[in-house]
């Protein structure tokens, strides 16, 4: 639950309009098993290490606790690039622990072998009577990836290179993705690293040269990005507009701003509408095909609700324009109408209680759909890897 939470105080994250099963799909289905509280890819490692070391004690999860507990000091003491590290300001009061967000790409790459493991199970390497496949020397069931490197000497209590991999670290996590997400957006990457300054996948040049299926998801991703970003950006002017009339009331306790909001959102959404047809070509844009492509990621169909109001917005963009958008009635009672839908008692358009939380930007930012914790992620591999040609030049 408090990785749920957490997820909101994500600006990408905030999903104020009820899109957030098609962009959850999307982002799957270019970069499976990936989640915006990833920070670095030597967690990928890091967990297993400290869960081996606890399967052997008598308390278990106990030690796996207090271990990932001792990694933030020791990487804050060793390490001088600390930049991801999970508990640099809460320290060994940290209440996610990296086991808890990392176990689900664990588990999607195969690093823990069975789908099905918790971290309960993994620590305790199983309850006897597991049917398991069993180690031929310990005759114990195989937990983790056999081909795993192992940890440095001193490990956890020493971290040589902090978040830094080595070659073969970075080989192997590389190849880990390589085997088990082939044909997808992040798998290409792993080979074609992307840039480090690359704000979206679609303005990367790497990202760009992926083909096939991955490369049509990419085209979709780009074009659901720059169609909702209209949406987005409506209502927060709604919002704007909402605050103000609430503002000139003598009993309000809104909010109120330096600057004026609502000319803001109207000038963003002046500049959203110039730029749209640079993303993609409205007329022509298969929106079904982007349906038909995540219920297949998901394995289940998305809400009806949901895909009823991309549609609809879609439909006003290529009758009415995507100009002036802020006066367009249909195009507001639309915004005004799928937050009540989606957030019910919580929605602020027009109700003064709930708009004293708003911020002045609610989810107005373009999904990226995880891009910057990729990013991320494949430059760890990239400079891992680049350590080998180092070493061989030496």
């Amino acid at each position: 639950m408090r990785d749920i939470i957490q997820l909101f105080t994500e600006r990408e994250s905030r999903d104020e309009l009820g899109i957030g099963q098609l962009r959850s799909a999307i982002s799957d289905g270019l970069f499976p098993g990936t989640t915006v509280l990833l920070t670095r890819a030597r967690y990928m490692l890091f967990v297993p290490w400290i869960y081996q070391l606890a399967s052997t004690r008598a308390d278990p999860e106990a030690e796996a606790d207090r271990l990932e507990r001792k990694l933030i000091a020791a990487m804050d003491q060793s390490s001088e690039d600390t930049a991801g590290l999970l508990g640099a300001v809460a320290g060994s009061a940290l209440k996610n622990l990296p086991s808890a967000i990392y176990w689900g790409m664990l588990r999607r790459y195969r690093v823990v072998l069975e789908p099905a493991v918790t971290r309960s199970d993994a620590v305790r390497m199983y309850r006897a009577g597991h049917d398991a496949p069993l180690d031929k020397e310990t005759l114990r069931p195989q937990i983790w990836s056999t081909t795993m490197p192992g940890p440095p000497p001193g490990f956890p209590h020493e971290i040589p290179g902090g978040f830094t991999m080595t070659p073969d670290e970075a080989a192997w996590l590389r190849d880990r993705i390589l085997n088990e997400a082939p044909g997808t957006l992040l798998a290409h990457l792993a080979v074609n690293p992307p840039s480090d300054t690359s704000d979206y996948a679609w303005l990367d040049e790497a990202a760009l040269r992926v083909t096939g299926g991955a490369r049509a998801l990419l085209d979709h991703a780009q074009a659901f990005s720059a169609v909702l970003h209209g949406a987005q950006l409506l209502y927060n002017y709604l919002l704007a507009e909402s605050s103000q009339r609430v503002a000139r009331q003598p009993t309000s306790e809104a909010t109120g701003a330096d600057n004026d909001p609502v000319e803001e959102y109207r000038d963003r959404l002046d500049v959203w509408a110039a730029e749209l047809e640079t993303h993609l070509s409205l007329a022509t844009w298969d929106l079904e095909d982007l349906i038909t492509r995540a219920e297949s990621i998901r394995e289940s169909p998305l809400h009806g609700k949901m895909k009823s109001f991309i549609r609809e917005w879609l439909s006003i963009l290529r009758e009415d324009g995507q100009e002036a958008l802020f006066q367009n009635g249909r195009a507001r009672r639309l915004i005004t109408l799928r937050e009540k839908c989606n957030k019910k008692s919580l929605a602020r358009i027009d109700n003064p209680k709930r708009l004293q939380t708003w911020s002045g930007a609610s989810g107005a930012g373009a999904l990226n759909y995880r891009w910057g914790t990729v990013r991320t992620i494949m430059a760890d591999i990239r400079n891992g890897l680049s350590r080998e040609s180092e070493v061989a030049r030496a």
